[in-house]
């Protein structure tokens, strides 16, 4: 009997405590109990509890289309403006560029959140291009409040993606693409190969038709982002949220990039291959 007693005692103490109402809040707005999420913040569960990586329940239900929940959170107070610290995103960016496989609910999520003042409608509009949502981007363009650039930023990144329907949108809504400066085949070849920065990351520059196209070595072409020139050595990448790339040219040979990236620092590429 003693045996027993010590041993149900041991499994006692190895079992895991019960979870705490913070944490069924994240559980329940990642599984989409709306009921559930409800009652724990009736039960004075604060909507803002910050989870790993400051996530709040926002997020997960953002990242999991519960469109439900989110309801129930913006109703309670839930903040649009909390930025994860591992990947900087908002609920907002979750909700356009979810970790999970997207579905109709994300896009009335992301539209929700717009609608109630979310920051970041740029990155949203960008976000929809890129993944072809004609009904976002519509309803990003008629909320209106744009800028003119932006504007043409999507345009072109509509255009280079190939997505007519959106293009369109945004012809209408009055983007035009800026002037581009000129460069030959012959010229662009030059740039083309492979760059190297000081972390050992790789890029690869190719042509693709009248433009550079540039990207990382080990993704798929289809990831490359067009280059459009500002002038003989700069161009805007299309679509990244206004990145630029510098080439440095010694002599007649391309020996260099940099990265200017629309926040932090630049970030330079040496050339390892290419003509």
């Amino acid at each position: 009997m003693q045996a027993l007693i010590i041993v149900a005692a041991i499994v006692a103490m190895t079992q895991a405590p019960p979870p705490t109402k913070a944490e069924q809040l994240q559980d329940a707005a990642r599984k989409g109990d709306a009921a559930a999420v409800t009652k724990l913040l009736d039960d004075g569960v604060d909507v803002n509890t910050k989870f790993r990586y400051n996530a709040t329940a926002l997020f997960y239900a953002c990242d999991h289309g519960h469109l439900e929940v989110v309801r129930v959170l913006l109703d309670k107070g839930a903040d649009l403006t909390i930025k994860d610290t591992f990947y900087g995103f908002t609920p907002l960016m979750l909700a356009v560029s979810p970790a999970q496989k997207k579905k109709p609910e994300h896009t009335e999520i992301a539209k929700l959140l717009i609608a109630r003042g979310a920051p970041g409608k740029d990155d949203a509009l960008s976000g929809a291009i890129e993944s072809g949502d004609a009904a976002l981007v519509k309803f990003i363009l008629d909320s209106g409040g744009i800028a003119a650039p932006k504007l043409s930023e999507a345009l072109e990144a509509a255009q280079s993606r190939k997505k007519t329907e959106i293009a369109s949108m945004l012809e209408k809504a009055g983007a035009k693409v800026p002037e581009e400066f000129r460069i030959d085949a012959a010229q662009l070849e030059r740039f083309a190969g492979r760059y190297k920065n000081a972390g050992g990351n790789e890029l690869v520059v190719v042509v693709n038709g009248a433009r550079l196209a540039i990207g990382p070595a080990a993704a798929p072409p289809d990831q490359r982002a067009a280059l459009a020139a500002k002038d003989a050595t700069t161009f805007r990448a299309i679509g990244t949220g206004g990145m630029s790339v510098v080439f440095k040219i010694e002599g007649d040979k391309v020996t260099a990039l940099t990265l200017m990236p629309p926040q932090g620092g630049p970030v330079v590429y040496t050339r390892t291959e290419g003509k």
